[in-house]
């Protein structure tokens, strides 16, 4: 967690980004319109916990800055001989966007760790993060407070998600884990355990292309939820594809997914019965007979035959 440095009050700034989740960093720079800087010494934090700007609210956030100017300061701290980028990533590409040759900021005096903490933080009080983004933020944090790797955090939500059911689970929690963890869900005030282990831990074994989509902003998460359901992942692609160009509801997309296991369950009921175990009989005894011995006997007119059902069956399969 960060830490208090110098006996520094650090309240000041933070208390209103943050809203008294962690313990107030130092300020360099105390006035509430921060010091100008220019935009070519702040270097991007590659941490930062949003991975997608919508290039739509960027462009309105520029014609606003344009019009307004920033109103409100970013945070950097010093890096090298510039500055790196803490909080405010959106309104410093929207200025550059406007033509702003520098932005205000507040400069303070942090390390890499509370610097990936402020960035979390910030980002997780905004009402724009998607599902994707805001869960990797809660278990980024959760990693920070606890100072865990990614998968010991998610076994410990899953052993505090069975506790409260009352379930017996290998994994002995703390005392003081059991507090971390609550105590961080009540501050961000979205979440209990239980939402988030049940709506937002699933969405780390979604399909790339799904995690992606939401990412982005092609389609909502609760449509992606319902589209990782699909098994095929063929039939889960097409249908993707479908419900970002036509922009499916999510009742549609529902019902397109009962349309598919039902084609796909009525296909395998016209089947004839046995016909896969006669299928694998031939496949079986064809096999046998396809040895060098009895294809070197064959004539050329009689082998160019069978090279040409091969191919022929070979082409059929792969179209599977």
């Amino acid at each position: 967690m960060a830490k208090r440095k110098g006996g520094v009050d650090r309240a000041a700034v933070f208390e209103a980004i943050l809203g008294g989740i962690t313990e107030p960093q130092q300020v360099e720079e105390p006035s509430s319109a921060g010091t100008m800087i220019p935009l070519k010494a702040i270097r991007y934090n590659e941490r930062q916990p949003r991975k997608h700007i919508s290039e739509s609210g960027l462009t309105e956030l520029a014609a606003s800055i344009r019009d307004k100017g920033v109103l409100e300061p970013v945070i950097v701290r010093r890096v090298g001989g510039g500055f790196e980028l803490v909080a405010g990533e959106r309104r410093t590409r929207a200025a550059a966007l406007a033509g702003l040759a520098e932005v205000p900021a507040i400069i303070v005096d942090i390390d890499d760790r509370e610097a990936l903490e402020i960035a979390i933080i910030e980002n997780l009080q905004r009402e724009d993060l998607n599902a994707v983004e805001e869960t990797e933020a809660v278990l980024g944090l959760l990693e920070l407070y606890l100072d865990a790797k990614r998968r010991d955090v998610v076994q410990l939500l899953l052993a505090l998600y069975n506790e409260e059911r009352g379930r017996i689970t290998s994994k002995k929690v703390s005392d003081e884990e059991r507090e971390a963890v609550r105590s961080i869900f009540e501050r961000l005030g979205r979440f209990t355990v239980a939402s988030f282990v049940s709506n937002r831990l699933p969405i780390l074994d979604f399909p790339e292309s799904l995690l992606a989509a939401v990412r982005e902003g092609r389609i909502a998460f609760t449509k992606a939820q319902a589209l990782a359901r699909v098994e095929d992942p063929d039939d889960r692609e097409r249908l993707l594809a479908v419900a970002i160009a036509e922009d499916l509801s999510l009742s549609q997309i529902r019902r397109r997914i009962t349309e598919l296991r039902a084609g796909r369950e009525a296909l395998a009921q016209r089947r004839p019965a046995g016909v896969l175990d006669r299928t694998q009989r031939l496949v079986s005894s064809t096999k046998r007979l396809l040895n060098k011995r009895r294809l070197v006997r064959l004539t050329p007119e009689r082998l160019a035959r069978v090279n040409a059902l091969l191919e022929e069956l070979r082409s059929e399969l792969e179209e599977e």
